[in-house]
Formats: C-alpha cells, sequence, structure tokens
C-alpha cells in the first residue's frame, strides 16, 4: 500500500544516514517531488492519513524544523504546476542558521524509471561538523604549547650550563693557583 512503501522510503534515508555518521552531525535526508511533496525523509513525518486517504506533505509542512527550514529556502526552486518550466539538473546548495546552529544543504535531482524526477536533499549541522575539528585543534594547541614550554625549559637550562660551566672550572683553578 501507499503507506508502507512511503514508511519504507522513511526508513531507508533513515538508515542511511545512520550508517553515513550524518546523524550525529545533525544530518537529515529527504527526497522530494519537483512541486515540493515529500517522498521520503530521515527525521520527521512526511505524509498525513485522514481516514484511508494518505496525503503527502510539502517539504515546508515536515514537522521536523530543519527540514521544514530548508523546504521554506527550497520554494523559488520548485515548479509551479502548469507553468511549463522543467526541472533542473543544477545543484542546489545554500547555508542557513537554525536556533543559533548553521547548517548545508546541497540537492541534487535524479530521474529514476518510469520517467519520474525527485531531488534528493542533504542537510548537515556544520557547527555540530566542526566542533570535532575545533576540539581537535585546540588539544593539538594545547600540546604544542606545552611541549615549547618544556623545551623552552630544557634550552635555558643547557645554555645556563654552558655559560656557567667554563666560569666554575676558572674560579676552581683560580682557587688552586691561589
Amino acid at each position: 500500500s501507499k503507506v508502507m512503501l512511503l514508511k519504507f522510503l522513511g526508513d531507508f534515508l533513515h538508515s542511511l544516514v545512520a550508517q553515513s555518521n550524518l546523524l550525529s552531525m545533525g544530518g537529515r535526508v529527504f527526497s522530494y517531488q519537483p512541486q515540493g511533496n515529500i517522498t521520503g525523509a530521515s527525521h520527521g513525518s512526511f505524509y498525513v492519513t485522514v481516514g484511508t486517504a494518505v496525503r503527502r506533505l510539502c517539504v515546508w509542512e515536515s514537522d521536523d524544523p530543519i527540514t521544514a527550514k530548508a523546504g521554506q529556502l527550497l520554494l523559488p526552486s520548485l515548479l509551479v504546476p502548469g507553468s511549463g518550466s522543467s526541472v533542473s539538473n543544477a545543484s542546489i546548495k545554500f547555508s542557513f542558521t537554525l536556533a543559533g546552529e548553521e547548517y548545508d544543504h546541497i540537492g541534487q535531482a535524479m530521474t529514476l524509471p518510469y520517467g519520474l524526477v525527485w531531488r534528493v536533499s542533504v542537510v548537515i549541522s556544520l557547527t555540530q561538523l566542526f566542533a570535532d575539528i575545533n576540539d581537535a585543534a585546540s588539544k593539538m594547541l594545547a600540546y604544542t604549547l606545552t611541549a615549547i614550554a618544556v623545551l623552552s625549559v630544557a634550552a635555558g637550562l643547557l645554555i645556563s650550563y654552558l655559560v656557567t660551566a667554563p666560569l666554575i672550572r676558572l674560579s676552581h683553578q683560580m682557587e688552586e693557583v691561589a
């Protein structure tokens, strides 16, 4: 049935996100028709049932706030039925901020069998993506500064020994002469 197919697509996209580590980075994957109807989503509901009827939600209607925000920004690129325009194969890239986090979006058109054209979009949180990189950079900086401090102390001790050792020898020799 239509509900089972939609649930299968959602489960597939959710497992795709989980396996690719996008989930830990606040990632989202969703597919939609050129008019904006969601055909599958890794997060949130993308269809509603009213009695026995199933209606797919539009991207901007998603109950997942990240998908909905991306959908709002996708509105200018969607096809208006009967407009005579065609689906572009160009990638759709943009960034947005939601609740203080920065997100990056990339979408690509796919032509499926039987002339179906869907777009697949991936949204990742740049804040979470770069958190690990920033953490590693901070640790590397701390280790580097510690190493520089230890080497500076060692170099200072070595230089002081090299300067004072001849003076101490000279002092001992002068005591022997006197």
